[in-house]
């Protein structure tokens, strides 16, 4: 059965609008940087992501986790 909804994580558009990079957030957090592109990339599905990362992330970028992810709702499998 397919997921009812899903996360989206809003960091690429976030990064832009602050004129971050990846690479530098990465540095900044002292998080991996194929993590920080995961995020980037939304290709969040099945990926852990512990409690301190987020927390690196949203408190260096000043923005709460709402910010970060946004739920989705996905069409149910008898819409498709």
């Amino acid at each position: 059965m397919k997921n009812m909804f899903s996360l989206h994580c809003n960091l690429a558009q976030i990064l832009t609008n602050k004129e971050i990079t990846p690479y530098k957030l990465s540095k900044e957090t002292n998080e991996r940087i194929g993590t920080i592109y995961k995020l980037a990339n939304n290709d969040v599905e099945g990926a852990r992501l512990p409690a301190s990362l987020l927390a690196n992330v949203c408190g260096y970028l000043d923005i709460t986790l709402d910010e970060l992810f946004t739920i989705v709702g996905n069409k149910k499998e008898n819409e498709l």
